[in-house]
């Protein structure tokens, strides 16, 4: 009986051992994809470093200089690729997605701050858009931590992580029949590309014909483009100041 429940022993401690080898295998190779694909990152912000039409985002905004005193104001989480490439190389990013919200908020910041259809504004939309197609190859390919930097988020980020309220959503989509085209168009390549089940094709049996489902927003979509909706609106209500100050002064 003693050599049974010995030998039984033997066999509990060897199947443990695998299955920790086994454990320690499959971190290894999550742990070198991860490595990976922050390599690629790394060469995408380089490419988009070096292309001609990026040059508005490649050091912060001088907001000072400029006189944009409204700035940190309306954005208060500056980025931009050149502070992206620092934070690569010295190894500040845990995850590709870490560094792909980054550049995200490069393209987020200025389509907040510019007025919807300025050139600065188209030019971040296109540039969003060009990122995301590669972006999206990167993470087919490798693992880029999508979900795990949740985690690790500190008090202050997951108080900002709560699911919004039923007054939040029905003021997004209230938000999103103000604005026009452009910022419209933005709005459904984010959702589209981050959420694509948020997205409902052929209502009323037209395939032209979209619906967003706010429901199913992830909570971080959702506070991004809340932000941007109400900035976007923000926007249209001075210009529509303006144009009416100015209309009566032509008067």
């Amino acid at each position: 009986v003693h050599r049974n429940t010995n030998h039984r022993s033997q066999i509990v401690f060897l199947k443990n051992t695998l299955t920790k080898l086994a454990t320690m295998g499959k971190s290894s190779n999550s742990s070198k994809s991860g490595e990976a694909a922050l390599r690629k990152m790394n060469k995408l912000v380089s490419s988009l470093l070096n292309k001609s039409d990026t040059a508005p985002f490649r050091e912060p905004v001088d907001w000072r200089s400029l006189e944009l005193w409204d700035y940190p104001k309306i954005v208060p989480h500056p980025m931009d690729l050149g502070t992206i490439k620092r934070k690569l190389e010295s190894n500040s990013y845990a995850t590709a997605f870490e560094c792909a919200e980054d550049i995200r908020l490069v393209w987020t910041n200025c389509m907040t701050y510019n007025e919807e259809g300025s050139d600065f504004f188209l030019l971040a939309g296109s540039l969003s858009r060009k990122f995301e197609d590669r972006y999206r190859k990167i993470k087919s390919e490798y693992d880029t931590g999508e979900g795990s930097t949740h985690g690790n988020l500190n008090e202050g980020d997951q108080k900002q992580d709560k699911i919004p309220s039923l007054d939040a959503k029905t003021q997004f989509a209230s938000n999103i029949f103000k604005v026009g085209g452009d910022a419209l168009g933005h709005v459904m390549s984010v959702i589209d590309l981050r959420c694509p089940s948020a997205i409902e094709r052929g209502i009323n049996g037209k395939d032209d014909e979209l619906e967003i489902n706010v429901d199913a927003l992830d909570v971080r979509t959702f506070k991004e483009l809340d932000e941007f909706l109400q900035d976007q609106v923000t926007h249209i209500g001075r210009r529509n100041v303006t144009e009416k100050a100015s209309g009566k002064r032509k008067k």
